[in-house]
């Protein structure tokens, strides 16, 4: 489940521009049986409201870049946790090309180490699991909405 789950290397982002309905499919495609995903999906109205909230820079022509499918990749996987001004803010300034390689290090780090924590919980009740599981997420979440408004000692 989470630890199997990898997402397409920049490599495998294809070159070529792509329209909305392909780069909806595309996502969809990408992101299909992780959890949470296709309840929530990719709509073309999302797409647009991120190109509004400067989240993603507009199509160029109608047509969407690689840099515009990988930046909807981190959207769509960090949405449910961070505001998308604050998802912006992560990603305004780096090259993308090299944030997304990171990214997707860090995604199957994290999902891998979620996943061998299930498998220590075996013996566990049901519930337990699904609050400790729970729990972690809220905490996690807390955590890293602390982490985004603590301004950068570097900056």
């Amino acid at each position: 489940m989470l630890g199997e789950h990898t997402l397409p290397s920049w490599q495998e982002l294809p070159e070529l521009e792509l329209y909305m309905d392909q780069v909806l499919s595309l996502v969809e495609r990408y992101l299909r049986g992780y959890p949470g995903f296709d309840e929530r999906g990719l709509t073309a109205s999302m797409v647009n409201n991120y190109v509004k909230q400067g989240a993603l820079p507009p199509p160029q022509k109608k047509r969407y870049s690689r840099e515009h499918l990988a930046k909807l990749l981190v959207i769509c996987l960090l949405k449910t946790s961070l505001p998308i001004l604050t998802i912006h803010q992560l990603m305004a300034g780096e090259d993308i090309k090299r944030f997304y390689l990171n990214f997707c290090e860090l995604f199957s780090d994290v999902n891998r180490e979620i996943a061998e924590a299930y498998r220590d919980s075996a013996g566990e009740a049901a519930t337990v699991v699904q609050c400790k599981a729970a729990l972690r997420a809220q905490a996690e979440q807390a955590l890293a909405s602390h982490l985004c408004s603590v301004p950068d000692k570097d900056g």
